[in-house]
């Protein structure tokens, strides 16, 4: 969980000196790519989706892929709504979670204590983040659909009888980098830094940090230098190399390690050798980077699926604190002796 402390502050070596180019107010006029001092599309700030369209496409839209203007009024009703009681501190049914009564682990992890949703969420008249396939949901293969609907019974609730069996998350070590510029409400904010020939991405959520490199725009339209290539070192985050397509950023991620055999929250966020991700950054004006994500692995899915998410940018003194993931540094002894309770009480009947 993310523990709020203004005294644990962001150090990570060489960001005072990278953040001096600073990003742009956020009343630039639109119209007007800002730059960096050396003349690369400025993407730098600290940034985050905050809106509400899921993923996958819900069932009630069928082949829908956007909603009536009437439909778009009635949800930003709601979310108001929604937000106000949130501010307020009451959760429950009200504001679409159920009581701790009704479900004491199961959706109840995070009240709105260790949240930043205090403001309305963006509606959008989209239905799905997902654009490709057309229909809006994740092309999974039998295999991994299997693995997605055991994974969803097994969160928060075990068996546990191994340090293992939690997923990823629970385990404080990753959600995986393909959710990782738009995770939800308790740990989504991403600080993006630049410097001549690479980015850095922080991500707030386990400290998870990518750093790319990145051919320089001005460089490749003159031809002063090569192409980067991939490394050959397999990486959790995997090897990531960037490039500049006119004021789009598209980061290509290959040499991922294999961790298809792990306990993952949501499978698709899962890497394997053969995992294929490109990223594109589009900063569309001052306030909002379209971000476009295209997967491609063949162990996990029928075919690549293309979601486009936008991404807010925050106000210019956001900070990025400390996320101290109790969860890892103190719930493991308690979930493994909650499972051999469990085990013990069974066997006895």
């Amino acid at each position: 969980m993310p523990f709020r402390n203004a005294a644990a502050v962001l150090a990570l070596a060489g960001l005072t000196t990278l953040l001096a180019c600073g990003a742009p107010p956020l009343n630039a006029p639109s119209t007007t790519q800002a730059r960096t001092a050396w003349g690369d599309p400025d993407l730098q700030g600290v940034w985050r989706y905050e809106g509400a369209i899921p993923l996958e496409r819900p069932a009630q839209f069928g082949g829908r892929a956007s909603l009536s203007e009437q439909e778009v009024a009635e949800r930003e009703r709601v979310e108001r709504e929604q937000a106000a009681k949130r501010l307020a501190g009451q959760e429950g049914a009200a504001v679409g979670r159920r009581s701790v009564a009704e479900s004491p682990i199961r959706g109840n992890e995070y009240n709105s204590f260790w949240q930043d949703h205090g403001r309305p969420r963006q509606i959008s008249n989209r239905t799905s983040l997902i654009v490709d396939p057309p229909d809006g949901q994740i092309p999974y293969t039998p295999d991994a659909s299997k693995a997605e609907a055991r994974a969803a019974s097994r969160y928060g609730v075990g068996p546990f009888e191994s340090y293992l069996d939690p997923d990823t998350g629970e385990r404080c070590l990753t959600d995986g980098v393909t959710g990782m510029m738009w995770q939800g409400p308790n740990g989504g904010h991403n600080r993006i830094v630049q410097s001549p020939g690479f980015v850095t991405i922080l991500h707030e959520e386990y400290r998870d940090r990518r750093i790319i490199p990145v051919d320089r725009a001005a460089d490749a339209e003159r031809g002063l230098q090569p192409a980067r290539q991939h490394g050959s070192i397999r990486q959790w985050f995997g090897d990531a190399v960037g490039r500049w397509e006119g004021d789009t950023l598209v980061v290509d991620t290959t040499n991922f390690i294999d961790r298809t055999n792990y306990e993952w929250a949501s499978v698709w966020t899962r890497p394997s050798e053969s995992l294929h991700l490109v990223e594109r950054f589009k900063r569309v004006d001052a306030a909002t980077i379209e971000y476009t994500i295209t997967v491609d692995d063949p162990t996990t899915f029928t075919r690549p699926w293309t979601a486009v998410i936008p991404i807010s940018k925050l106000s210019d003194d956001t900070q990025i604190y400390e996320y101290a993931c109790h969860e890892g540094n103190y719930a493991m002894p308690n979930l493994l002796r909650g499972g051999r309770t469990d085990a013990a009480r069974t066997s006895s009947r």
